[in-house]
């Protein structure tokens, strides 16, 4: 029997979320910023399509907002994930195994689904998590982890003829051929700068040069990280479902201040709730700490100031 994994991704979910209680935004930027209103963290469609890039500083896209209208939203972390387990509930009723990879996406088991018209499964999907959240989001279906999330990728892009599903089963050899070789390298799930740089100079710029690769060779070169990754886009499953999030390693909560802070109080303050928050997260998952690391440093944008930490 195949294996079929179906990947389910919330489009530009932070500013999704924020356009949700806001009908008047419909057709407007909309960014998400930073802790304190510092960077770019999340954009909508219409922001991704001025070209305002992810981690730019809010104080130097002034200009443009003022120019086309963006509207911008301090971080509300915790509509973020009451949002996100909706989606969640909703997706548990298309399939009874499920793997929650981040707060906007999420792992769906489609074995045993293969006499569906999955593609028609995934508009169905697309449009229950709409209707019942009114968040829009997009289906990536295919053979291993690897693919669907590249499935995934296609749907976002629209390049495999099925606004906001693609199934990677349903297409041929020659019409995945087709598809991978127009698709960059950087796109494989996993793939980073440092990686795509030695693989160009290996000549593999594409999905499909990664995919035809000698995974032995890759292994070499590389890790078996990366080998596995090539056996994932031949459709050999190497990744399972995670059903069961696992605990933690490292539990990390830090924030920016808004302003300066010159008084040893209010540092002691800041620290001291941050560590409790810290904390509250370990006991959630039941777990000890064997080190504690507290860390302070002054504003790295203002260079002309004195710089310590």
């Amino acid at each position: 029997m195949t294996t079929i994994f179906g990947l389910f991704d919330n489009n530009n979910f932070y500013a999704s979320c924020e356009k949700l209680f806001a009908p008047r935004l419909k057709d407007r930027p909309v960014v998400v910023l930073s802790n304190n209103d510092g960077c770019v963290v999340a954009r909508s469609a219409e922001a991704k399509a001025l070209g305002i890039p992810m981690g730019a500083p809010w104080f130097k896209l002034q200009d443009q907002a003022r120019q086309y209208g963006i509207v911008a939203f301090s971080p509300n972390y915790e509509l973020y994930a009451d949002l996100s387990d909706r989606v969640v509930q909703v997706l548990r009723q298309f399939s009874p195994n499920l793997e929650v990879y981040s707060i906007d996406e999420s792992f769906l088991s489609l074995d045993g689904f293969g006499h569906l018209d999955l593609a028609e499964y995934g508009h169905q999907i697309r449009e229950r998590v709409q209707q019942w959240v009114g968040l829009p989001g997009c289906v990536g279906i295919g053979p291993s982890k690897t693919l669907a999330k590249l499935a995934n990728h296609c749907a976002k892009k629209d390049l495999a003829g099925h606004e906001g599903v693609c199934n990677l089963l349903a297409l041929s050899g020659g019409e995945l051929d087709d598809l991978f070789g127009r698709i960059e390298v950087t796109e494989v799930w996993g793939v980073g700068r440092k990686i795509d740089a030695r693989l160009q100079d290996m000549g593999i710029a594409s999905v499909k040069d990664l995919r035809d690769a000698d995974p032995a060779m890759i292994r070499s070169r590389f890790s078996v990280v990366l080998e596995r990754t090539v056996r994932e886009l031949n459709g050999v499953s190497c990744l399972s479902l995670e059903e069961v999030t696992p605990d933690k390693q490292q539990i990390m909560c830090s924030r920016s201040f808004g302003e300066p802070v010159y008084e040893l109080d209010d540092l002691l303050d800041a620290v001291a709730t941050y560590m409790s928050r810290a904390a509250v997260k370990l006991r959630g998952q039941q777990g000890v700490a064997a080190a504690i690391m507290v860390f302070l440093q002054t504003n790295p944008f203002k260079p002309e100031e004195p710089q310590y930490h």
